[in-house]
């Protein structure tokens, strides 16, 4: 099944939610049955492992039918919306829709400080830091699913990554790691995340051969894990597309109607107007991108909960500017020359090949 537009009864969220319900913990959201009935079954090890970017055009376009991963895919999923990492790992690992979590793309509006943030470095616009506190981890704080199921399961949950309980940067070393785990007496659920083959798509493209070549070598490395009583649930957080650029900066007509950079993501832009602007907007708008991306008003976005269902976090409102646009063909809008470099692809945005990322679950 491919999803052209997010689907929140069949997301990666629901993956989160079935992990806390196996541990018999309420969780935030809906589970997925079909995923529940598999962990009724699941030794005493799971793990969960994130490889960012492996979505269902990219294990296909790159692996055979007889590969490991292809041959133990179970289902397709939906990503939440926007489909990129800081929106959609989060909600793989907390179990909450970018609405409740206020994590919506890379780089948000915060409101207190009336700029935009970029989520992860905590930085603004101009590079320079955000605040003396990290502004997604103060005030968009989320608890983990490890956390969790240690605190109310009372069993070992550890994640592993650059950023995790335990260092792992490389597929290699997240695996060395989670083979180690498995082999300590007692439960054990283990998050895994790679920042892999997301890093090699964005400077190779889709069909780029630094991306075949990761993808066939994790797929050997995979199949060679031996961990003794362990589930393996491997999933992405999005897919990818070949971009056609353009840069915002080479239309300053268009620019100057905005009060402010966009933020989220180029392929889901939140775009406020300046006062008494908005015709023109919409004109210069129509110009030069044409039908390539869908406008949607605040109205709109919130009527149709676009980045999901409630309760939306209480600054969701304020975050959102009058228009969001969203990428619906390969054409995508940077802000500036620097960002779009190194970007032969990316994601963001509301096509199948974004939005499908598989389900592959294997018994070591």
């Amino acid at each position: 099944m491919q999803f052209c537009k997010p689907d929140s009864a069949r997301s990666i969220t629901a993956v989160a939610c079935s992990v806390l319900y196996h541990y018999h913990i309420s969780p935030p959201n809906p589970s997925d049955p079909a995923l529940d009935r598999i962990l009724k079954e699941a030794p005493r090890n799971i793990v969960l492992l994130l490889l960012d970017g492996l979505g269902q055009n990219i294990l296909r376009s790159h692996l055979p039918e007889d590969s490991f991963l292809r041959r133990h895919q179970t289902d397709t999923l939906s990503s939440v919306f926007p489909p990129t990492t800081t929106a959609a790992a989060t909600a793989l690992e907390s179990g909450l829709f970018p609405s409740q979590s206020g994590w919506l793309g890379w780089n948000i509006f915060w409101p207190p400080l009336e700029q935009n943030v970029a989520l992860y470095p905590n930085t603004t616009d101009d590079g320079s830091q955000a605040a003396e506190e990290h502004i997604g981890d103060t005030y968009l704080a989320v608890r983990q699913i490890t956390q969790v199921i240690r605190e109310q399961a009372g069993i070992s949950a550890v994640s592993i990554s650059e950023q995790g309980d335990i260092y792992a940067k490389t597929l290699e070393d997240v695996l060395t790691e989670v083979n180690r785990l498995c082999r300590e007496p007692g439960r054990h659920f283990v998050y895994a995340y790679v920042n892999e083959p997301d890093h090699t798509l964005h400077r190779s493209g889709c069909q780029g051969e630094a991306v075949r070549q990761w993808i066939h070598e994790a797929d050997e490395l995979l199949k060679r894990t031996d961990c003794p009583d362990t589930l393996f649930l491997l999933t992405a957080d999005h897919g990818f597309i070949d971009v056609d650029p353009l840069c915002l900066e080479d239309y300053p007509e268009l620019e100057d109607t905005l009060l402010r950079k966009p933020s989220i993501e180029p392929r889901a832009l939140n775009l406020f107007l300046k006062p008494e602007r908005e015709q023109d907007f919409l004109t210069l708008w129509k110009q030069t991108l044409g039908n390539s991306y869908a406008l949607y008003t605040k109205a709109q976005i919130l009527d149709q909960s676009l980045f999901g269902p409630g309760p939306n976090h209480p600054m969701l409102e304020e975050m959102l500017g009058d228009y969001l646009a969203v990428a619906n063909t390969s054409l995508t809008l940077f802000p500036n020359p620097s960002y779009l470099k190194f970007m032969k692809a990316t994601h963001g945005g509301m096509t199948a090949e974004e939005l499908t990322v598989p389900l592959i679950i294997w018994n070591s």
